[in-house]
């Protein structure tokens, strides 16, 4: 354990402040949860359900971005991409100040416990945590496998003519899918047994401080892959060779995903759901038998959702889809602090960092609307709409900027959502998408698509505050540009990468 001579003392004054826990469910989608308004096949999460019961649910969570880093470095420093300005797997030079670091300097012992190795690997995200345990150390999603290595180095399996066999030949991607899928689901059960609750338990026991807590978890157990979970008819070779498809392929190939059997996909998603509530309840268990859960504020939501097929997207990382924007959240809040039971406006994870820096302060972390009490409360860019950038990000092995560039989702995105309203930029062709009424799911509803006049006013309406800060940023960056890493950069570019 790291220790620092410039971490203060709790407040003499009012006392020990609540311990704060956050827990990210990587890749889990408000759509399979019931107390986040789930309208589909939802999980079983009594363990959630309970946290939410002695405090508060938000059916309303957006993710500012729709994958791993650009969404936890806002959930880390309060600020959306347009301000840290993270939206690869490089570290920038002017990084906002972490959670972790202001509840530091408060007092706070502070602690990560993550699966997702990304956390850990020298990004920044990281920062502030004097604690840092992970079954795993990762730089970038090729290093996971030997497969994703060497598939991300082999030009022939992303090759237009390889593409258009597949497309049609399909059963040609069974060699493909049997040298990678295996070692997927290896590496996952590797990372995602129980060395993370029991690192947190061992911490726990070894505490020698009366110094509050904050402690983070990334639980990875609803990220892909997934078994495979028949749903009525069952599952031939064939049929767990598509499902076991690499999403670039996936992706890339047209007509491909029109032989998978997505119900079997996504019950083995919602089981995947139960396993993380499954780990969630023994965390809660080792707080409670360690005297703390009474005094602690806990927050459990997700980075990102996933997609199954919505508007012919997969997984995460690109599009714009609800499937992959909208998370649960559950806020259990400690014994004397009195928070709402529902939370109804749109809320977006960059505004969980205001409610620990309140909580932290001993204040109650929100108000009856969700916000954090002054000075905490966040403001920028626009109290009344929420923002979450919906660009393409790498694939584990080949960017997808060269494939399917007719499909919306291989478009740079920005979203919005606005009362009972969804607004999507288009950011290369200057098209905004509207949809209204989202009491009904806008990923099953072709949405009104404006152009020309009617586009700038609407981008300037709704967007315009978004697009100023983030102008500011790149402004501020051209001028000290961080040192370009030769081999890094190249394999960035080689991705997609600007």
């Amino acid at each position: 354990m790291n220790s620092s001579s410039n971490v203060a003392e709790p407040r003499a004054s009012g006392g020990r402040p609540p311990n704060i826990v956050a827990v990210i469910l990587d890749c889990a989608r408000a759509k399979n949860f019931a107390h986040s308004g789930g309208d589909r096949r939802v999980a079983r999460t009594p363990h959630l359900d309970d946290l939410a019961a002695h405090g508060t649910s938000f059916p309303r969570a957006v993710a500012p971005a729709n994958w791993t880093m650009p969404s936890h470095f806002s959930f880390f420093t309060g600020t959306y991409p347009n301000v840290h300005g993270i939206r690869t797997f490089q570290k920038g030079t002017e990084l906002p100040e972490t959670t972790a670091t202001h509840l530091r300097r408060a007092g706070y012992e502070t602690a990560m416990f993550t699966e997702m190795v990304h956390l850990v690997g020298g990004y920044g995200m990281e920062e502030g945590f004097e604690t840092r345990r992970s079954r795993r150390i990762g730089i970038s999603d090729e290093e996971r496998t030997v497969a994703n290595s060497l598939l991300g180095h082999a030009e022939f399996l992303y090759s237009p003519r390889l593409l258009k066999m597949v497309e049609e030949l399909p059963p040609m991607i069974t060699p493909l899918t049997m040298m990678n899928h295996p070692q997927e689901v290896a590496y996952k059960r590797d990372v995602c047994g129980e060395y993370t609750l029991g690192y947190f338990e061992e911490w726990l026991r070894g505490r020698s401080t009366e110094r509050p807590f904050y402690a983070f978890f990334n639980f990875v157990d609803t990220h892909e892959p997934y078994d495979l979970v028949p749903n009525g008819h069952p599952l031939g070779f064939l049929d767990r060779i598509y499902l076991n498809t690499p999403r670039y392929y996936l992706l890339a190939v047209p007509g491909l995903q029109s032989h998978l059997r997505w119900d079997a996909m996504l019950e083995g998603y919602v089981r995947s759901i139960e396993e993380a509530d499954r780990k969630v309840g023994v965390l809660v268990d080792h707080l409670a038998r360690a005297g703390e859960l009474d005094r602690t504020l806990i927050v459990v939501t997700a980075d990102h959702g996933q997609s199954f097929g919505e508007s012919g997207n997969v997984f995460h990382g690109c599009g714009a889809t609800d499937s992959i924007l909208r998370v649960p959240m559950v806020v259990r809040a400690p014994t004397g602090m009195a928070v709402p039971a529902r939370i109804e406006r749109w809320t977006s994870l960059c505004e969980v960092d205001s409610w620990f820096k309140a909580t932290a302060a001993g204040a109650a972390a929100y108000d009856e609307e969700g916000h954090a009490p002054f000075p905490y409360s966040v403001t920028a860019p626009d109290t009344a709409v929420v923002y979450s950038e919906g660009g393409p990000a790498s694939d584990p092995n080949k960017s997808l900027r060269t494939i399917r560039r007719d499909q919306l989702w291989n478009h740079r995105l920005l979203a919005a959502y606005r009362g009972d309203e969804k607004f999507v930029l288009d950011l290369e062709t200057a098209t905004v998408y509207r949809w209204q009424g989202l009491a009904a799911d806008p990923d099953g509803r072709a949405p009104e698509t404006l152009t020309g006049a009617a586009a700038v006013a609407l981008r300037t309406e709704v967007f315009g505050p978004y697009e100023s800060q983030d102008a500011v940023r790149r402004a501020a960056a051209a001028k000290a540009p961080p040192p370009v890493e030769v081999a890094l950069d190249a394999r960035l570019r080689s991705w997609g990468y600007d």
